[in-house]
């Protein structure tokens, strides 16, 4: 199965303002997706990927960093997965 990682327009502006390490990062995380695909991605215990909540409900956030997030959905009803990244932002505690 072919996981196809698209970037949205928000979320490549947040990439243009974020520390070079997490956009090592990112690119690291988009590529596992792309070249293992999405349920190795999952197995990585580091990126913590898990479902979320509330308003962004049918949403996945995965660690880039202790504080930095990717945010994104998944399409899983054609052959090829897709993944969509939202946002990736520096997480409020």
């Amino acid at each position: 199965m072919v996981t196809l990682v698209e970037i949205t327009k928000t979320a490549q502006k947040n990439l243009k303002r974020i520390p070079k390490h997490i956009l090592i990062q990112f690119d690291l995380w988009v590529e596992i997706i792309e070249t293992e695909g999405y349920k190795a991605m999952q197995e990585i215990r580091g990126y913590n990927d898990h479902a979320l909540i509330g308003n962004r409900k049918g949403q996945r956030s995965a660690y880039l960093s202790r504080s930095w997030r990717v945010i994104y959905t998944l399409d899983e009803r054609s052959f090829n997965l897709s993944v969509e990244v939202l946002e990736v932002n520096n997480h409020d505690y």
